[in-house]
């Protein structure tokens, strides 16, 4: 295909000729693998051509005997982690509207925000950008009751879609194309700034179905795509800590209870329960214990080697309850920022990529609201950023002693907002009312 033809000239084309474009443009994602790797239960521990049965001689008669499969969730621990301290305690939408019909605008985007709860969606969105590497949002506008609302879908390889970006040769993307499956009918969904186009394959041939304008005069799809999954540089370190657990589980079920080796002939037993017992024996025959003479140290020694190394390498806090026991609750604002550190600083990393998306979807949002109430057509420049708020313990004790100390020991909040942040109250304003009544009853009943 020639790389100076226009999207415009591709759309033209048969619809075989569509398809076979935008299909041979699709990134070569090992979308299964992935997804094997997510899901503890189809791990390679698990996969008897990897990790096969045992072959047990019993008697005359061989027999297999199962092994020991532990699948350890690292990659999903991975994901979630990294996903919460990406999007932290939401997205807050700067801006700093200089007039009120740009005021009037910054609060229908939030309204948008709020109606399709964006903040839970751009978790799920960030989890599966991190594991299926490529993952996609659709807007479209929504009438109902001669309402016009938008509205938002995710688009992913793990819920049946096929995603098809179509960029030039300076990386811009020109068209967006979703193939999925509804029976045993195929379809292919294709929207450019100015067209939609909607295919389906009916026995093995393709044709188009319809062709719509594009009111929003946009691409309505935000494509977020990375290299690798978040888990991919220590998927190694997992597979050899699935084994060692594993092989080790083997092992103790071996060895953990005591077994007898009789070397000759034994000639009598002692009764079950007898005090001071006695094994009768030929002569120059042997007994003793089979211990395992391999250091458990060892293995305790690797296992913690390769679990440290999954969550360094990865950027990953292990908050586990065996590492943040020994803390206590008196750890200092200081020492909590350095210890999750090294999360922020790849939540930062990830911002670079996954922030220019969310720059772009709300660019889309203020087309769409002024597509859908003109008046806001000479607010739609106005500029409104995503900023991140990172999650972060805080200790309010040490931050609340900084802030009196900062006022020479005056008080930093009122008795009503100490109140309302109280965890004992249940309704703050009735309860700051109670408490002026207390006072009001105690001081009228002094004497000066």
């Amino acid at each position: 295909m020639e790389e100076n033809i226009t999207i415009q000239e591709i759309m033209t084309e048969p619809a075989d000729r569509v398809i076979e474009m935008f299909k041979s443009r699709r990134a070569d994602i090992d979308h299964e693998t992935n997804m094997a790797q997510l899901d503890p239960s189809r791990h390679d521990i698990n996969d008897e051509s990897i990790r096969p049965k045992k072959t047990v001689k019993r008697g005359n008669d061989t027999v297999l005997q199962d092994v020991t499969r532990l699948a350890m969730p690292f990659q999903k621990l991975i994901v979630s982690r990294s996903a919460a301290f990406l999007i932290g305690e939401g997205i807050n939408l700067m801006a700093d509207p200089d007039s009120d019909l740009e005021k009037e605008m910054q609060d229908m985007v939030e309204g948008v925000w709020h109606d399709n709860k964006l903040d839970y969606q751009t978790r799920k969105l960030a989890r599966k950008w991190m594991s299926e590497i490529e993952v996609a949002e659709h807007w479209y506008i929504h009438e109902k009751n001669g309402k016009q609302r938008l509205r938002m879908q995710i688009w992913s390889r793990s819920e049946g879609d096929l995603l098809y970006p179509y960029f030039d040769e300076y990386g811009d993307l020109q068209a967006f194309g979703r193939g999925y499956k509804i029976g045993d009918i195929e379809y292919m969904d294709i929207w450019t700034s100015d067209k939609a186009y909607y295919y389906h394959n009916i026995e093995g041939t393709w044709s188009i179905k319809e062709e719509r304008p594009n009111v929003l005069g946009k691409i309505p799809v935000i494509y977020y795509v990375r290299e690798k999954t978040e888990w991919q540089d220590v998927q190694s370190l997992i597979d050899r800590y699935e084994k060692l657990v594993s092989d080790f589980s083997d092992a103790n079920d071996y060895f953990a209870s005591p077994m007898v080796t009789v070397k000759g002939r034994v000639l009598g037993f002692a009764e079950k329960g007898e005090q001071g017992k006695v094994l009768q024996l030929e002569e120059n025959a042997e007994v003793s214990y089979l211990t395992w003479n391999q250091a458990p140290e060892a293995v305790k020694l690797e296992e913690e080697l390769l679990r440290n190394g999954i969550f360094f390498l990865t950027q990953t806090p292990d908050i586990s309850f065996r590492e943040m026991k020994g803390l206590g609750a008196s750890i200092s604002g200081v020492a909590l920022q350095m210890m999750f550190m090294d999360a922020r600083l790849k939540a930062l990393e990830h911002q670079e990529e996954f922030g220019e998306g969310l720059q772009r979807r709300i660019n889309l949002i203020k087309a769409a609201i002024a597509v859908i109430d003109r008046r806001m057509q000479g607010a739609q420049e106005m500029t409104i950023e995503p900023e991140f708020v990172f999650y972060m313990p805080k200790n309010e004790e040490e931050l609340v002693r900084m802030l009196v100390t900062a006022t020479g020991n005056r008080p930093v909040v009122s008795q009503e907002t100490a109140v309302m942040n109280s965890p004992f109250t249940m309704n703050a304003q009735k309860e700051y009312e109670r408490v002026k009544e207390d006072e009001a009853g105690f001081f009228g009943n002094v004497t000066l």
